[in-house]
This record gives C-alpha cells, structure tokens and sequence, in this order.
C-alpha cells in the first residue's frame, strides 16, 4: 500500500506520513501535483489535514474511496521499520481495515493497530496515534 497526502501537505502531515509508513511497513510518496488517479493502479491512503495536522485518513482501492476516518494525531518520537503491525479489535471495522490494508489480525505483537471505539496505534506498548 502507498501512503501520500493532500498536494501541499505541513511539515507535520509529511512527518507523520514518513512515520506511518516506517510503522505499517508502506511506501510514502510524496504527491506533488500528482492527481489521485495517478495511484489508482494500486491501494493508497490519502492523508489528509485538519488545521495543517493530519485529521483524516481515506482509504482507496481501484480509484474509488472505501473508506475514510477522521482522527486526532500526536507525533511521539521516531519510529524505526520494525515488524509489522497487526490489528486488534472485535468491531466489523477492524475486519474491514484489515481486509482494506492487507494487514493480518492477531494477538501479540510489538506494533498493534487496535480498533475498539476509536483507533489507536501502539509500537512497543507507546501510544503513536490515539
């Protein structure tokens, strides 16, 4: 999966982006005046902003949005590639972003994405987004 965001990200947006990436184990690619259809060959998250922090993530395949989430994000310090991350949570969401990100669910794991009412990651038991 590729990870990029909106054509004039924050510093902010690009920092979390580059984190994220390094967290899933995806691609970031910066966009540029690159249009959406332009990774339309394979699964993307566009990583959009709220007041120049990262506020939503949405979710493409073929072209089309499947899914879009609003979220608060604080930037912790830097994560370095590692495993990866599984999810977590007994909500049909969790069931969708797995089959959505290719991400497998599990228990146990140094990375957990952890869906319950609202979506946290977590690298070595550290909050990265809540």
């Amino acid at each position: 999966m590729i990870i990029t965001t909106a054509r004039k990200p924050s510093s902010k947006t690009r920092i979390f982006c580059k984190h994220l990436g390094r967290f899933t184990g995806w691609m970031y690619v910066t966009r540029g005046k690159t249009s959406l259809q332009g990774f339309a060959d394979e699964p993307f998250l566009l990583v959009g902003e709220y007041k120049g922090n990262p506020g939503s993530f949405s979710f493409f395949l073929n072209g089309k949005c499947v899914l879009s989430i609003r979220a608060n994000v604080s930037l912790d310090t830097d994560i370095g590639i590692g495993v990866e991350p599984v999810i977590q949570g007994n909500i049909p969401l969790a069931l969708d972003i797995s089959r959505i990100t290719g991400l497998r669910t599990a228990e146990g794991s140094k990375r957990v994405i952890k869906i319950e009412k609202i979506l946290n990651l977590y690298a070595m038991a550290n909050p990265i987004l809540s």
